[in-house]
């Protein structure tokens, strides 16, 4: 028992010795700039769907893969992924009249990572004609 720790320490002594480079200025830590949030979220209803149209600076827009559209429901303080989009304009379709939907919107950049998502905006969606 005592041989096997033995070896493993000075295994371990001689990796860390035989590698040769200079950690010493490498990062330890990771540093992340999240894309803007979209600012300006409004909510158009009409009969069973709801446009949405954001802004977002001209300048990150090459840095961003999609904006994910999420509807929010207050009651259960939970948010569901209902589509993407390259464009500042979504429309969510097939909605059930006469009941509120609230939405909130993030951007994604080219990397994969998402940044904050906007507040939650609500519109009150008729039934169709």
């Amino acid at each position: 028992m005592k041989r096997s720790i033995a070896f493993a320490l000075f295994s371990a002594a001689l990796l860390c010795s035989s590698c040769g480079t200079d950690h010493a200025n490498l990062p330890t830590e990771f540093v992340y700039t999240a894309p803007p949030t979209p600012t300006g979220l409004a909510a158009d209803p009409g009969a069973e769907r709801c446009a949405l149209s954001w802004s977002y600076p001209a300048e990150a827009m090459p840095l961003v893969r999609e904006f994910r559209v999420y509807q929010y429901y207050e009651s259960y303080d939970m948010l569901q992924l209902v589509g993407t989009t390259a464009d500042t304009a979504f429309v969510d379709t097939l909605l059930v009249g006469n009941l509120y939907y609230c939405y909130s919107v993030s951007a994604v950049d080219t990397t994969g990572f998402e940044g904050w998502r906007t507040a939650a905006v609500c519109a009150f969606v008729p039934t169709g004609p």
